[in-house]
């Protein structure tokens, strides 16, 4: 290591003393052995602390944006000093690095002091930012202070964030620079860094949850209908929404009120709970000076049994057939709308069908139809094959509609133009009498787009939401036999376990037509036996925010693979493609590529040959 001062000297030998026998040879701030004891406690190993990495590290918190302008200023004012400003979650997770030359921002990312990563004492012993944590007040980390050898060049000194309202540790703020360059003034600098934040913590949260408090209490009193108030962080609901909703339907409504609320603007919409109820919603947004403070959602519930849209309604005739129409599926949601597509074909009630491309509506009608009318025929029109040639498409639907004992399957409406909508409802309106055909029109979304639209979905008694796959992710462990089972009849073909703990943590944007191709290209490398994680499309185990350029898709893939030829051992396949572990470790968050229970190539790891369990970050 060089030269040393005596201090620096005396603490190295008070160091050597107390890892070879507990004891101390020469002074240790209280702080310092404090730390020194949990860590040994903890068995942080001294020549190399293990650095655990996270991909869904929120940087989209409150925390980050109260703390963005004070770590922009930082960042401006450090600009030619050696130091580097960090922000970290109350758990040490790593949200933020600035600042910091070249040399030092190189010596970071070799000792994993990076976003992703954690730097609390239990993983990394003794530093500015895990020791600040657990002492709960702010705290400095000298050089030969830190117990891990490999930090010993470094000098860092972190003050806790708490928020103003509650007073518990919400994140920690850090300054860290080369151990010739400390000086106690970074502890000041820290400690006005983390007042500042604190500062904004509180104009946002006292503005944003008193407009938020205040808005829904004012809903309450005007209505009784079940009534949530959402932001980032909280959920607040009255008595009739707490014992409408389940878990999962927080889920549901979030993802829904974000839609809603982009607008910002007041919007209704209609979902499908999980338990298979069709509620619509009324969504606002509530603003402070602040910014958004969050929203108010108001919920209505129908009785169950059908959707309905704003033009027109219609209740579905009293039956109970069997579950699930035959279709592999076995949640409250999916049974719930089998039931109700398989009573409106006992009844001959034309029906619309509302769901996202790939959720399965055609296999619905089709199953209803081989229930209701196995000796009928069949007649599917698609609105997408019409091509130039609307006259003959018009006639062949003309036809279909003249088969009193048929059904007649309408896909795609919404992608008809005006004139042919016009046109389209004109001859269902001249279908009469009680000797006609089911029919069944398909459509992604209920937005109307012009008085020919309103015209087209009256021509139908009622309607039907069939639930997007990540609503009723459960049922992928009946759709992946049941698919493989369909394209593959004659192969004992299956599964390994992780392959299925990575289609269950798919979002599933495509729905259940994206599954079926995953698995369609999962067969053609494996006809037979188990399905492993390398026979999986490389764009399986990762997914983005954001719409990726080729050459971003290549690189994703490129990486996936390399993972997974790797056994999920990051550093190996950081060398494979000829990146740093920390180049990697990014690319692995940028792209939501999640891996879990693999290989780091750090001592202390998941032993050598570890199955990589690949999985899906939200998006």
């Amino acid at each position: 290591m060089g030269s040393v001062s005596d201090k620096a000297a005396k603490l190295l030998r008070a160091r050597e003393a107390f890892l070879t026998s507990g004891e101390l040879d020469g002074h240790v701030r209280d702080l310092i052995l404090n730390s020194w004891r949990r860590s040994r406690f903890w068995g942080v190993p001294v020549e190399q602390g293990e650095t655990p990495y996270r991909d869904d590290i929120n940087v989209d918190s409150r925390l980050v944006a109260a703390a963005q302008p004070v770590l922009d200023r930082l960042e401006r004012e450090m600009a030619d000093a050696r130091m580097s400003v960090i922000l970290t979650d109350a758990h040490a997770w790593v949200l933020d690095r600035r600042a910091g030359e070249r040399s030092l921002n190189s010596y970071l990312d070799k000792v994993l002091l990076a976003p992703g990563f954690s730097y609390s004492e239990k993983h990394i012993g003794t530093n500015g930012i895990g020791t600040a944590l657990e002492e709960k007040r702010p705290s400095h980390v000298f050089g030969h202070e830190h117990f891990v050898e490999r930090l010993q060049t470094l000098s860092c000194a972190g003050a806790p964030i708490r928020d103003p309202l509650s007073g518990r540790v919400v994140g920690l703020v850090d300054v860290t620079c080369w151990r010739s360059e400390a000086s106690l003034l970074m502890s000041a600098l820290v400690a006005e860094a983390a007042r500042d934040i604190e500062g904004r913590l509180f104009e946002q949260s006292g503005e944003r949850e008193r407009a938020l408090l205040q808005e829904f209490l004012a809903t309450c009193r005007r209505t009784r209908r079940p009534v949530l108030s959402l932001s980032d962080d909280l959920v607040i609901t009255n008595a009739g929404a707490a014992h409408l909703l389940e878990p999962d339907d927080h889920t549901i409504l979030r993802e829904k009120a974000v839609e809603l609320t982009s607008a910002r603007r007041e919007s209704t919409s209609e979902v499908v709970l999980s338990r298979g109820q069709l509620a619509r919603l009324r969504c606002r947004p509530v603003t402070s000076r602040s910014g958004i403070a969050g929203a108010i959602v108001e919920i209505l519930v129908t009785d169950g049994t059908d959707g309905y849209l704003p033009i027109r309604g219609g209740a579905a005739p009293e039956h109970r057939p069997p579950p699930a129409l035959g279709l592999a599926g076995q949640s409250a949601a999916w049974l719930r709308v089998c039931q109700a597509v398989h009573a409106h074909s006992r009844a001959r009630s034309w029906l619309l069908l509302i769901g996202e491309r790939g959720v399965g509506k055609a296999a619905l009608a089709e199953a209803a139809h081989q229930l209701s009318f196995p000796q009928a025929p069949l007649t599917v029109i698609d609105a997408a094959d019409r091509g130039d040639d609307v006259e003959g498409w018009l006639a062949k639907l003309d036809e279909a509609l003249g088969d009193a004992d048929g059904t007649v399957l309408l896909r795609h409406l919404d992608q008809l133009e005006p004139v042919e909508m016009w046109r389209v409802a004109g001859l269902l309106e001249q279908v009469g009498g009680p000797n006609r055909p089911w029919v069944v029109g398909t459509l992604v979304s209920p937005t109307s787009v012009g008085g020919e639209f309103q015209a087209l979905v009256e021509r139908f008694a009622a309607s039907v939401t069939v639930p997007p796959l990540r609503h009723r992710i459960g049922d992928v462990q009946a759709l992946v036999p049941a698919l493989l089972e369909r394209h593959a009849p004659k192969s004992a073909v299956e599964c390994e376990p992780e392959v299925m703990q990575t289609l269950l943590r798919r979002e599933w944007p495509g729905n259940v037509a994206e599954l079926e191709q995953v698995l369609r290209a999962a067969l053609s490398h494996r006809r037979s036996g188990r399905i492993g994680l390398e026979d999986l499309p490389e764009d399986v185990h990762a997914t983005s925010r954001r719409v990726l350029t080729p050459l971003e898709a290549l690189e994703r893939d490129a990486i996936a693979r390399a993972l997974i030829d790797a056994g999920g051992n990051r550093a190996e396949a950081a060398a494979r493609l000829g990146i740093s572990r920390a180049t990697i470790y990014r690319k692995i968050r940028a792209y939501g590529i999640a891996i879990k229970g693999t290989t780091t190539g750090e001592p202390g790891r998941a032993r050598d040959g570890a199955t990589p369990d690949l999985k899906m970050r939200p998006p």
